[in-house]
C-alpha cells in the first residue's frame, strides 16, 4: 500500500505560499481536508524550514492525524470514516471471505476463494491495487476476456453474481468503502444458451462402455464405476464420491443423498449435498445390480487435512467411513491393503475418454444426458426430473434441457398418421373471413 492512498479516497497534497505580514515575508501552509474544505494557515518565517513543516503536515493527513483547526473545519463530516484505511482489492476479497465463512460449508468456502481469487487477482494485475479503484469497464473487459475464451454464459453469470456479492457487502452492508457496485453496469455477452446442448450420441455411449471394460481390466480403477453409477442416475460427481452404503437401501431400491456431519472429505469433516437438500432416488434396476455387484471393504477410510492458520495443510487426519467407490491402497510398512475414499476422478475421466476416443465431453454432460433421458423417454416432468437429479424446475429446464436435433426428428416422424403421410402444419394464408 502506497502512502499517499493510505486514507480512502483522500489524497492530500500540502503546499506553500508567501504572503506579506508587515515588512517581512512569511510563508504560509494550504491543503484540503477529506470534505473539500480548503486550510490555509500561518507556517513558518522561513521558507526552507516551512517546507519541511509542509511534508510533516502531508504525513500527519496521510495517517488521518487533525488537529484542533482541521477538525473544526471537518465538523460532523463523515464522522468516524475520515480515518478509515484504504482497503486492497485482494485484501479486501479476503475479509469478505473470513467473515462470511459462517454462511458455507467447507466446499463452497474453498471454491469461492478460489474462484474469487482468481477473478480479483486478473483486475488486481491489470494495476487496480485497491478496491475503490475498479470500474465496471474494469469488470467488463474480464467478463469479455473469459467469454472469448469460450466460457459458458451460465459460468459467465455465476462469476458476475460471485463478484456482486463482494461489492454490495463492502460498500452497502458493511460501508467499509464508499464507492457504488460496479456489477450493476456490466452486461453478460448474449451466445446460443445457458444450456451446453452436449450430450453424448449413442456410438459415444457404446465406445465409452467398451473403454470401461477396457480400463477396469487395465487400471483396476474406481473410475469406470463411478462413471457407470453417473451415468444411470445423473448424480452430482460429490454424491457419488460420497456415497456410503447405510444410503442406499437395498430392500426398496432407494437412495438417500442426505447431510452427514460425520463423513470425512478433501475439505474437511462433514458432507452436505448441494444446498443441503436431502432427497431420495429410487434407483433404475441397472444401477441397483451394480451396487450389488460392488465388493463391501472393511477397512474404508477418508482423509481430512489439517491446516494452519494460513489454511495451508500441515497433516492428514484418518477417519473410519463405508464409502461404496472407494481406491485401494497399499501399505509399503508391512503389505497390507486399506480403501480409502476417492478425492478427483477427472484424470481418470480423461483416460477413460481417450480409450473410447470421445471428445469434447465433460462429466456434467451425463446429467444432461440422464435429464434428457428421463424426460424423453420416461415422460418425466421437468419437475420431476429435477427432483430426481437434484434441481428445481426453473433450473432444470435452464441448464439440463438441451436442444437436442435426433430427439426433434424422431417427434416430427411420430407425428405421421394413416399410410405414412405426415401431418401437414396448417398455415392460414388469409385468416380473415371474407364477405
Amino acid at each position: 500500500m502506497t502512502r499517499s492512498s493510505l486514507l480512502l479516497g483522500y489524497e492530500p497534497k500540502c503546499s506553500v505560499y508567501p504572503r506579506k505580514s508587515g515588512r517581512r515575508k512569511v510563508y504560509y501552509l494550504s491543503y484540503y481536508l477529506p470534505n473539500g474544505k480548503r486550510v490555509q494557515r500561518f507556517c513558518h518565517e522561513k521558507k526552507s524550514l516551512a517546507n519541511k513543516l509542509k511534508f510533516l503536515k502531508e504525513e500527519e493527513l496521510l495517517r488521518g492525524v487533525f488537529d484542533e483547526l482541521d477538525l473544526e473545519k471537518l465538523g460532523d463530516y463523515r464522522s468516524g470514516h475520515f480515518n478509515q484505511r484504504r482497503l486492497g482489492t485482494l485484501e479486501a476479497v479476503g475479509i469478505y471471505l473470513n467473515t462470511t465463512a459462517e454462511n458455507r460449508n467447507t466446499s463452497s468456502q474453498n471454491h469461492d476463494e478460489r474462484k474469487l481469487n482468481m477473478l480479483f487477482s486478473q483486475i488486481e494485475q491489470s494495476g487496480r491495487k485497491f478496491i475503490d479503484q475498479i470500474s465496471a469497464l474494469d469488470v467488463q473487459l474480464l467478463i469479455n476476456q473469459y467469454s472469448k475464451r469460450g466460457i459458458s454464459e451460465a459460468t459467465l453469470k455465476h462469476y458476475h453474481k460471485g463478484m456482486s456479492k463482494v461489492f454490495k457487502w463492502l460498500s452497502e452492508d458493511m460501508e467499509l468503502v464508499d464507492m457504488k457496485n460496479p456489477l450493476k453496469k456490466v452486461k453478460i455477452p448474449k451466445k446460443r444458451g445457458i444450456v451446453r446442448d452436449r450430450i453424448p450420441t449413442e456410438a459415444e455411449m457404446a465406445s465409452l462402455q467398451e473403454a470401461t471394460v477396457e480400463g477396469a481390466v487395465k487400471h483396476n480403477s474406481p473410475i469406470v464405476e463411478i462413471f457407470r453409477f453417473i451415468s444411470m442416475t445423473g448424480a452430482r460427481v460429490g454424491e457419488v464420491l460420497h456415497m456410503e452404503w447405510e444410503d442406499f437401501d437395498e430392500k426398496n431400491g432407494v437412495w438417500s443423498i442426505r447431510s452427514k456431519p460425520q463423513c470425512p472429505t478433501v475439505y474437511g469433516l462433514g458432507w452436505k449435498p448441494k444446498w443441503d437438500k436431502w432427497r431420495q432416488v429410487p434407483l433404475f434396476d441397472d444401477a441397483i445390480e451394480l451396487l450389488k455387484s460392488m465388493p463391501k471393504h472393511k477397512n474404508v477410510f477418508g482423509r481430512v487435512p489439517v491446516r494452519d492458520e494460513n489454511k495451508e495443510i500441515i497433516n492428514y487426519e484418518i477417519h473410519s467411513a463405508n464409502f461404496v467407490f472407494p481406491k485401494k491402497e497399499v501399505n509399503k510398512k508391512d503389505g497390507t491393503i486399506e480403501y480409502y475414499r476417492v478425492n478427483y476422478i477427472y484424470d481418470g475421466w480423461k483416460t477413460l475418454k481417450k480409450l473410447a476416443g470421445v471428445e469434447d465431453l465433460q462429466l456434467k454432460d451425463f446429467r444432461t444426458y440422464f435429464n434428457h433421458i428421463l424426460k424423453t423417454k420416461y415422460n418425466f416432468t421437468s419437475k420431476e426430473a429435477g427432483i430426481y437429479i437434484g434441481n428445481n424446475a426453473v433450473v432444470n429446464d435452464l441448464h439440463y434441457s438441451p436442444y437436442h436435433l435426433p430427439t426433434i426428428r424422431e417427434k416430427m416422424q411420430g407425428l405421421k398418421r394413416g399410410e405414412g403421410k405426415s401431418v401437414k402444419l396448417a398455415i392460414a394464408t388469409n385468416p380473415l373471413p371474407t364477405t
